[in-house]
């Protein structure tokens, strides 16, 4: 949902499955946001931390983080440590996620 809304204006998306994956497009490719959708079964701080240390080894600037997680309560940690510059709990509503792709890209979203 998300993807689709931000194909809609002047910016790529890039939708990748792991962390690996993810390091190899930020070689590649100029990334303004990461929007990172939290899997249950995967561990929130290792995922979070493993992307920051990709765009902190390769691309050696800060990009705004953008966390889509099951539960707010569970995942408020990586927000609190200032690991993640944006937590949403899902489901959540497409003017809410919208809005917070505006903020940190700098584009209006249909």
């Amino acid at each position: 949902m998300l993807a689709e809304m931000i194909k809609q204006t002047h910016h790529e998306v890039v939708l990748v499955h792991s962390v690996a994956e993810a390091v190899g497009i930020f070689k590649r490719e100029p990334i303004d946001l990461v929007v990172l959708d939290i899997v249950p079964e995967a561990d929130a701080a290792l995922t979070v931390a493993g992307v920051r240390k990709g765009v902190d080894d390769v691309l050696q600037r800060k990009i705004p983080l953008l966390v889509v997680a099951k539960s707010f309560s569970e995942s408020a940690f990586l927000l609190e440590r200032g690991d993640v510059d944006v937590l949403v709990e899902v489901p959540t509503h497409a003017d809410q996620l919208k809005q917070m792709v505006e903020q940190y890209v700098g584009c209006k979203v249909k």
